[in-house]
């Protein structure tokens, strides 16, 4: 054995006898040592050319065939090379060397006979057993353990100063930029820390392989940055060329980098190939296939000239928009391509003909980010589409229905919109899409809390929290709206800290990302609820008004916040700059239609409804007495597109007129009956919001006694009465009558006696009255110091 070891040697040979013996016993006429560099190919074939007193042949050209020879080849690195039939007939033996990419004609043809053997990095790797004679034995498993078995890295593995530019240089021009393009992209996938699929078990030695586990993985992790360096030099060159970009993005598609496959096309050029891939994911659904950063990324890559030739890029770049928020960016893509019909929804669905389906399809989902209230017509020419779609469109089909359980929710449509719900998820499930399945397990969710079903809602967003797992790319901002969803649950529950929490450190970031109008409805609502409830009316309206910023331009949105901040009001007792508001939200919904007209059963329109119960409420509170309005409520009652929540709002106020108007057998049985279902539902929000009327109903000992016959009734009111509702009126603290206390709030929101008088139902002279006793009991000369003792009873903020 010829052995050169020592820190100064440049190189060690190593005599390998057992496999120059396996090589020359081969069966094959012709046997191929293939390998990368510095496997020590060139060294063995120096000693099979020892052994057989042969020369090793290092010429392009195949060495001429002798008979009952053994001919040693190492071909040289750039190809060209021929085999020679005569060697593959028998009768003398070839032993060649090559690279894993260096192609030699006839090679192949040989093998798939049988007549030529492979001998591949496995075999040619060095073993222990191979340096038990020149060291220890422990020390031989250090040695190759060391160096991966690879003879080129043995002198730094016996301790030679590693060059670690040296080494990357070395492995960049050796190594990878030779490498064949499947092995190649398999080892950025090992260095990235990601699964790969390795064209052969072997095809990556030394430098990875299949590890205890299985799974490819680095097998010189100590030089996992030289390698890296290297890596990276080479893919800049290598996806330079345009061709080898074109390979190289159709093997990332294999392991599944769709998104890398498009950026390595795109920085070669080749955007028509790029757009290619982009199209077999659907277009602009490759946002929920990938994420929205994979989205945006493939999008910045194509030039700005390209892109607004396309119409699947113009709808990618518009759908973008949509999703940060900027809907009038995407209205303006759209007229700027399409024409200015395409902003009028009755234009695109009224004349298919005009315009793609894919347009169409993509205008429907635009739809939901406009806020646009959907007619009947408009529903009718958009089903249409259906009936365009394959069978098998699944993205397609679940999307449309996805769309649809939007537009319905908006309309109170439940059941409508629990079909279509199953359908989308069906759709979805079967193309593999769990992003798409999550919206639908969210918007599920968000239906049981309108329906003022807690313990539902929770059921679904457990879902839609599995299915957020299950997507396989980080989404911050549907991350954000499972946070909402779940404090909303929590916050229904009775428990408010999560939802404080939220509004504390999420909403900044929460506003300004993708939310759909339903789940803005839902953040508006409670987050406005628990704010005023937990925190002050001026929290609650400053949270609004950050909210108004997010579609300044859209007047539908501005009403709900409208309407909103009114119940706000409502709930601080400022009942007087509650109708200010009310009366100021543009409708023809106001207090005189509600009063005058008892046809609120046909009301449609999630605005419309909730404007006409924020008036009725207004009326509830300050005329209680009035003729008819408990006729007014049970009609709106039988409107089919109200929520749960706003039924047991509803009932609450039956109640406490009904306990105005001396009818407590009533009364205790239309609260007996909302309280139930609220606990059978666990629906404690709606409950805390009509904490003003429920504090009257509960304040006699009577009413509290026959309530607490019910265990379930119990839980509720001790959980409302732990979140502050008080046991009676705070008036009656200090003696106050209920029209004396509610003259007091008045005046404290700055109503003038002739507003009071027009309000409660009665003349100035009688406002005045009540002023007089108010002043009395509190001791009080002036309406300064009544408003004083207003903010110190609690009575208003």
């Amino acid at each position: 054995m010829n052995v050169a070891l020592g820190r100064a040697a440049p190189a060690i040979e190593i005599d390998r006898p057992a496999l120059v013996d396996l090589i020359l016993r081969r069966p094959e006429p012709v046997v191929v040592l293939e390998a990368p560099a510095g496997m020590g190919k060139s060294v063995l074939l120096r000693q099979l050319a020892a052994r057989t007193g042969g020369l090793v042949h290092a010429d392009v050209a195949a060495p001429a065939f002798e008979a009952d020879c053994t001919r040693v080849w190492d071909v040289p690195a750039d190809g060209g090379a021929a085999l020679p039939e005569a060697f593959t007939a028998g009768g003398a033996k070839l032993v060649l060397a090559k690279r894993p990419e260096t192609e030699i004609d006839g090679l192949a043809r040989a093998i798939v006979y049988g007549r030529a053997a492979v001998i591949g990095p496995a075999d040619l790797m060095l073993k222990s057993s191979e340096l038990a004679s020149a060291v220890s034995p422990r020390q031989a498993s250090r040695l190759v353990a060391r160096s991966a078995g690879w003879p080129l890295l043995l002198p730094y593995a016996l301790g030679k100063r590693l060059d670690e530019r040296l080494l990357a240089d070395l492995f960049e021009h050796d190594l990878l930029q030779q490498m064949p393009v499947a092995s190649f992209v398999a080892l950025g996938e090992i260095l990235a820390g990601r699964p790969a699929l390795l064209p052969q078990p072997d095809a990556l030695l030394p430098l990875a392989g299949p590890s205890a586990e299985g799974t490819p993985a680095l097998r010189l992790e100590h030089l996992r940055q030289p390698l890296v360096s290297a890596y990276g030099a080479a893919w800049t060159k290598r996806t330079a060329d345009a061709e080898e970009a074109a390979q190289i993005a159709a093997v990332l598609l294999e392991h599944g980098r769709a998104t890398e496959a498009i950026t390595t096309l795109q920085r070669a050029g080749r955007y028509e190939a790029a757009l290619d891939i982009m199209k077999a994911d659907k277009g602009f659904f490759y946002v929920y296939r990938y994420g929205s950063a994979a989205f945006d990324t493939v999008l910045a890559g194509f030039p700005q000239d390209f892109a607004f030739a396309h119409e699947s890029l113009i709808i990618c770049h518009s759908l973008q928009a949509l999703k940060r928020g900027d809907v009038a960016r995407a209205r303006q893509l759209v007229s700027d391509h399409f024409g200015g019909t395409a902003n009028q929804p009755a234009r695109v669905f009224g004349d298919p003909a005009a315009y793609s389906l894919q347009f169409r399809f993509f205008r429907i989902i635009m739809l939901i980010y406009e806020d646009v209230f959907v007619t009947d017509d408009l529903f009718e020419q958009i089903f249409g589409l259906i009936s365009e779609l394959p069978a098998d469109a699944h993205e397609e089909r679940g999307s449309f229905y996805n769309s649809l359980l939007e537009f319905y929710i908006r309309r109170r449509r439940f059941a409508e919109a629990e079909d279509v719900a199953v359908r989308a998820r069906q759709h979805y499930l079967a193309a593999r899409v769990p992003i798409l399945q999550f919206y639908i397990s969210l918007h599920r969710a968000v239906m049981r809390l309108m329906q003022g079903d807690a313990s539902e809602a929770q059921r679904f967003a457990d879902e839609a929290a599995a299915d957020l797992r299950a997507c396989g790319f980080e989404s911050p901002s549907d991350a954000r709206l499972l946070a909402l969803l779940q404090a909303c649950v929590d916050y229904e529950g009775g428990h408010a800290e999560p939802l404080a929490r939220f509004l504390s450190f999420e909403l900044d970031d929460f506003s300004h990302s993708e939310i759909w109008p339903t789940v803005i409805d839902l953040a508006l609502h409670y987050g406005s609820q628990a704010l005023s409830e937990h925190f002050s009316t001026i929290a609650a309206r400053s949270f609004l008004d950050r909210w108004r910023v997010y579609q300044v331009h859209n007047r539908q949105f501005q009403a709900m916040i409208d309407i909103r901040e009114a119940t706000v009001l409502q709930n601080g007792n400022r009942w007087q700059e509650a109708a200010e508001k009310l009366a100021s939200v543009p409708s023809r919904i106001s207090r005189d239609h509600v009063m005058s007209n008892e046809a609120l059963t046909r009301l449609q329109g999630r605005d419309e409804i909730a404007l006409a119960l924020g008036w009725l409420r207004q009326l509830v509170f300050e005329t209680p007495l009035r003729p008819g309005l408990d006729r007014q409520l049970s009609a709106i009652l039988g409107n089919l597109e109200i929520t749960g929540r706003q039924r047991i709002s509803l009932e609450i106020w039956l109640a406490y007129i009904a306990k105005r108007q001396r009818d407590p057998s009533r009364s205790r049985s239309l609260l007996q009956k909302t309280l139930e279902r609220a606990a059978r539902l666990g629906a404690h929000g709606p409950l805390a919001e009509e904490r003003y009327f429920l504090a009257e109903l509960i304040s006699n000992q009577r009413v509290q006694d026959f309530l607490h016959t019910s265990p379930h009734i119990r839980q509720v009111l001790r959980r409302l009465t732990d979140a502050g509702l008080a046991s009676s009126p705070a008036g009656a603290r200090s003696g106050l009558s209920r029209r004396e206390t509610k003259v007091l709030m008045m005046i404290s929101e700055g109503g003038s006696n002739k507003f009071i008088a027009k309000a409660l139902g009665v003349t100035e002279a009688t406002v005045k009255y009540h002023l007089g006793n108010v002043y009395r009991k509190l001791g009080c000369k002036r309406r300064r110091e009544a408003i004083s003792a207003a903010r110190a009873l609690g009575l208003v903020h």
